[in-house]
C-alpha cells in the first residue's frame, strides 16, 4: 500500500532551507516530488505543516490533493496487481519511462544501491551526481547529453585542479549510469556518448612501503595505553589478512571464524575469501574482544546488515584510523604517508619482491587474473598455496 505525505528533504541549501516535497513511499522505498517551496526546519512541522503562513500551507495542500488523487486512481486501476515504485512514479508524474530526466534516473539508482546495502557505491554515485549537476544541466533526457557535455565536465574539472585519474572516477560512474539507462530502454546504443569520448588516465606512483619499513611498523614500540595502539593493530590485521578492505574487516563477526580460518564475502565484489589464521592474527583479535557482535567492536550492532545507514559512520572510522596511522608513519619514519590502503598495496608489493607471481598475488587480493589459464588453475587449487605464501610474507615481516 503506497502512502503520500508532505515532508522536508534532508538536504540543506546554503541558506539552510530545505525543499518541501511530496514523498510517496511503497515497499520500504520512496521517491520525492519537488513542490518548488523551500523552508527552514523551524518553519515546518510534520503534523501541522507550514508554521505561520496559511497561504503557503493552502498552496501545499492543493499540490498534495493533486497527487493524492492520482495515487488513488492508480491504486484503484491496479487492484489485485503487483506493481513497483517505478510504476507508481511514472503514473503519478504522468511520464513514460523514456521521459525520465537524467537526474531522476540517477537518483533512483542511488536509492536502489542504498536499499541493496551497497553504501560505498551509493556514495560514489551521489558525489558524482553533485559534481555533474553543478557543471551541466541534468534535468533533461539522456539523448540531450553528448560528447560536448562530457568535454565540458572534463574541462571544468581540470580547471579546478583535478587530475585525469580523479576525473576518470566521475566519468566511469556516469558511464555506468548511462549503461543502466540503455538497459532500461531510456536511451539507445546509437546515442551512447562513450563510443567517442575516451576516459583518460595517468600513471600514478604506487602508495607502498618497503619490506624493511613494514618490519619497522610491526616492531614499533607502542604501548597498550597509547591512543595509537588499536589503530596500530588494525594496520597489522589489514596486512596479515592479505590486504583486507577496511570495510570488510570492521564488519567481521565470530560467524566469520570457521575453525582455523577467517571466511568472508567481499562487500564490494561478493567474492568469497578464505584465509588461514596465523597465531599473530589470533593474538591481535583477542586484544579487541568486546561486547559487540563485530570482532573489532568498531561498528555498532544496529549497523550490521544495514550498510546504507552506516556510510557516514564508517567514513568517520576510516578518517580517525588514517589520522592515527599517519602519526605512526611519522613516528617510524616511513617515506609514504600511512593509510589503510597503503597496507593492501604494500602486501602486493612485498609479495612481488619475495618472488611470487602476479597471478598468485591477484588471487590473494581477489583481483581478476591477467592469464585466464593460470586463473582456472588457481581456482581449482585449494587454499594451501595461498596460505603458504601468506605465512611466508608474515614470517618475513615478523623476522621469525
Amino acid at each position: 500500500m503506497a502512502t503520500l505525505l508532505i515532508t522536508l528533504n534532508s538536504r540543506k541549501r546554503k541558506d539552510t532551507t530545505q525543499a518541501v516535497v511530496i514523498r510517496i513511499r511503497h515497499l520500504n522505498r520512496y521517491f520525492d516530488i519537488p513542490t518548488g517551496i523551500y523552508l527552514s526546519k523551524d518553519k515546518f512541522d510534520a503534523n501541522k505543516g507550514v508554521l505561520g503562513d496559511i497561504e503557503l500551507q493552502l498552496q501545499l495542500e492543493e499540490i498534495k490533493a493533486k497527487y493524492s488523487k492520482r495515487l488513488r486512481q492508480f491504486q484503484f486501476d491496479n487492484i489485485g496487481r503487483t506493481y513497483s515504485l517505478e510504476d507508481i512514479k511514472f503514473s503519478i508524474l504522468q511520464k513514460q519511462p523514456n521521459e525520465l530526466t537524467v537526474r531522476e534516473f540517477w537518483e533512483d539508482n542511488i536509492d536502489l544501491l542504498l536499499k541493496s546495502n551497497r553504501g560505498g557505491s551509493a556514495k560514489t554515485y551521489k558525489n558524482t551526481l553533485s559534481v555533474f549537476s553543478k557543471i551541466i544541466n541534468l534535468d533533461c533526457n539522456f539523448r540531450s547529453i553528448g560528447i560536448k557535455q562530457l568535454q565540458t565536465v572534463e574541462k571544468e574539472l581540470r580547471l579546478r585542479g583535478n587530475n585525469y585519474n580523479s576525473i576518470g572516477v566521475y566519468m566511469r560512474t556516469f558511464r555506468a549510469v548511462c549503461n543502466r539507462a540503455i538497459n532500461y530502454n531510456l536511451a539507445d546504443l546509437e546515442w551512447y556518448p562513450f563510443r567517442r569520448y575516451k576516459i583518460k588516465s595517468e600513471k600514478t606512483v604506487p602508495r607502498v612501503i618497503s619490506l624493511e619499513e613494514m618490519r619497522n611498523y610491526f616492531d614499533a614500540d607502542i604501548q597498550q595505553n597509547s591512543p595509537l595502539y588499536k589503530a596500530w593493530n588494525v594496520g597489522k590485521l589489514i596486512f596479515m589478512l592479505r590486504g583486507i578492505n577496511l570495510r570488510d574487516l570492521v564488519f567481521l563477526t565470530e560467524k566469520n571464524i570457521k575453525g582455523d580460518r577467517i571466511i568472508y564475502k567481499r562487500g564490494k565484489t561478493g567474492k568469497m575469501y578464505s584465509i588461514g589464521l596465523h597465531p599473530e592474527m589470533t593474538r591481535i583479535l583477542d586484544l579487541f574482544k568486546n561486547d559487540r557482535s563485530t570482532l573489532l567492536g568498531m561498528v555498532l550492532d544496529e549497523y550490521i546488515g544495514n550498510e546504507s545507514k552506516s556510510i557516514h559512520y564508517r567514513a568517520q572510522i576510516t578518517k580517525r584510523l588514517n589520522y592515527k596511522l599517519t602519526k605512526i608513519g611519522e613516528m617510524i619514519g616511513t617515506n609514504e604517508k600511512l593509510t589503510t590502503y597503503v597496507f593492501r598495496y604494500s602486501y602486493a608489493n612485498i609479495a612481488k619482491k619475495l618472488g611470487y607471481s602476479k597471478d598468485l598475488i591477484a588471487e590473494a587480493l581477489g583481483h581478476e587474473y591477467g592469464n585466464s589459464v593460470t586463473g582456472i588453475y588457481l581456482e581449482l587449487f585449494d587454499q594451501e598455496v595461498l596460505d603458504k605464501m601468506n605465512d611466508e610474507i608474515i614470517r618475513e615481516v615478523l623476522c621469525v
